[in-house]
């Protein structure tokens, strides 16, 4: 690339220089002079001409030039941004690429880039990426700062995008900079991303330059957005139940053998709490599958939310669920049972407008390494525990205490 410049800027001068010579030539052949200063008063209107026309033209083949030869490395940093990301999927790490390469594009001091669409926001536990690359410029000594906001494609933000961005500019200060730049990556619909960019613009024109490789990029991103939300969602429907949005079974067998090899390499505890519903079948019975259906969903949503963070819960198959809590000893594993319990027992499921009910559950809990070594062991005793729960009157909590129980 720096070749080629050379070698533009070297044929712009040297055909200058070709182009007066060539008038001198001609002008002394057509009328003998007596001297260089007789040839040079001559000609000089037309050596002037020549030249700043020669000049003028080179100059544009320049600009457009480099123009062309930036452009083409956009391009190419785009491309080496899409080979890199799709491997990925991850909403998160897509997020991060894309924050760096709004930086990039606009020689951003600081950038901050915003989760929008809920369905996105579902598949990442961050919705706000921010990136520092420099110290504040102030625009003007007084006390009143002036800045310029640039926005691409104004008519695709919404007020609720533009609030959130006008709240990410005063939280991080981006008056303290020249411009900003806000990018809102969207397909038809709506507004999946925004990217907000504070930076010194190096000229008016800077946005027009910028215009045409910015609205590539963010029909990119958002392609690529909605591919990496599709694939999560696949990748989500294999390992969950599609009933109650818990995990399934196939997950937990996956998980637990990790987690179980993780609690006996760094020797810390791990519960394993299996629970029903008593008496689910009365509820069939008296209820029929659709509003059991119901049931269960509005349990699964329940029950998610009074687990800690670490927990793992999956539905095992029809009523029964079971619970990976790491770095928990039988102890622990109990607190968050009768937690569980105590909640549902309180809390009234609405089946529909005529049938509202409340539910007990049975809880059987086993410990590693208090109640086995394996994984498929401390499952088994849990069981026994829920058989143990179920046999003595139910709505209970039991911890495995021996083969015998």
């Amino acid at each position: 690339m720096e070749k080629e410049k050379k070698l533009l800027i070297a044929c712009k001068y040297s055909s200058i220089v070709l182009i007066i010579l060539l008038i001198l030539s001609y002008a002394g052949y057509i009328q003998p002079l007596n001297s260089l200063k007789s040839l040079f008063r001559s000609a000089w209107i037309l050596i002037l001409v020549c030249g700043g026309l020669l000049y003028l033209v080179f100059t544009l083949v320049e600009y457009y030039y480099k123009k062309i030869l930036d452009y083409n490395l956009y391009l190419k940093s785009f491309h080496d941004f899409q080979i890199e990301t799709l491997p990925t999927m991850k909403i998160e790490e897509i997020s991060v690429k894309v924050l760096n390469m709004l930086v990039e594009i606009f020689k951003g001091k600081r950038a901050i880039f915003i989760i929008n669409d809920p369905e996105l926001k579902k598949f990442t536990t961050n919705q706000e990426f921010v990136l520092n690359h420099g110290e504040k410029k102030q625009v003007r000594k007084s006390s009143e700062k002036v800045y310029h906001v640039r926005t691409f494609y104004p008519g695709v933000i919404d007020s609720q995008t533009k609030t959130s961005v006008e709240d990410i500019i005063e939280k991080y200060s981006l008056k303290d900079f020249s411009t900003v730049a806000i990018i809102p990556f969207a397909d038809e619909n709506r507004v999946m991303a925004t990217g907000v960019v504070a930076f010194d613009a190096p000229g008016r024109d800077f946005f027009e330059y910028v215009k045409g490789p910015v609205e590539i990029f963010s029909k990119q991103v958002s392609s690529i957005f909605e591919s990496a939300m599709l694939h999560q969602k696949i990748a989500l429907a294999s390992i969950t139940d599609s009933l109650t949005g818990l995990y399934n079974k196939r997950y937990f067998q996956q998980r637990i053998k990790e987690e179980f090899a993780k609690a006996k390499r760094n020797h810390f505890p791990i519960s394993i709490l299996i629970s029903d519903l008593d008496n689910f079948k009365n509820y069939v019975d008296k209820f029929g599958h659709p509003l059991t259906d119901t049931l269960l969903a509005q349990f699964g949503a329940f029950v998610r939310g009074l687990l800690r963070e670490s927990d793992i819960i999956c539905r095992f198959g029809g009523d029964e669920f079971i619970y990976l809590l790491p770095f928990s000893d039988s102890l622990e594993a109990y607190r968050v049972a009768e937690r569980i319990k105590t909640e549902i027992v309180a809390h009234q499921f609405h089946l529909d407008e005529e049938n509202n009910v409340f539910i007990t559950m049975s809880f059987g809990i086993a410990s590693y390494p208090e109640h086995g070594d394996t994984w498929e062991e401390v499952v088994k005793n849990a069981d026994r525990a829920l058989f143990v729960s179920k046999e003595n009157g139910k709505n209970r909590i039991s911890v495995y205490r021996g083969i015998n129980e």
